[in-house]
């Protein structure tokens, strides 16, 4: 893969980082609830840390990286776009926060199925990986939590 296509696919991923990590931060400023403004703060420093790790990806780490596709995820056709509000519970958060990665996840999973070099779709399939592991995390938090 040519060197300016690789840092454009990481920038696009590092700007979702961001964008995330600036709505957990913005969220848990305006939390009512500490327990809900410490999960979103820490929600804030995971995608922080995926920034952290894009930064550093290179080429030759993904050339020499086995990765494999993600195992399945449950996603679902009513994942629509939720807003953030103030006075959201706990539960609504954890609901946000999982549909927020699926999004993130079906995202990445598309890139990945429309790509047409290997070393990209490696990209994809990574960074689709990520984002099924946070919202694995956030449904094992959701039924550990929540719904008990």
């Amino acid at each position: 893969m040519d060197e300016k296509k690789f840092k454009e696919i990481i920038q696009f991923a590092i700007v979702k980082e961001i964008g995330a990590a600036h709505f957990y931060t913005q969220a848990a400023e305006k939390a009512k609830n500490p327990d809900t403004e410490k999960l979103l703060l820490q929600f804030a420093r995971e995608e922080e840390g995926h920034q952290t790790m894009l930064e550093t990806l290179t080429i030759e780490k993904i050339d020499q990286a086995r990765i494999e596709k993600s195992p399945p995820v449950r996603t679902s056709d009513d994942a629509g776009e939720m807003e953030y509000r103030p006075e959201m519970s706990y539960a609504e958060i954890v609901k946000m926060a999982i549909t927020m990665e699926e999004q993130a996840f079906k995202l990445y999973d598309y890139l990945r199925e429309t790509a047409d070099d290997d070393d990209l779709k490696k990209i994809f399939i990574f960074m689709a990986n990520e984002e099924a592991k946070h919202k694995a995390r956030f449904e094992k938090l959701h039924t550990e939590e929540i719904s008990k």
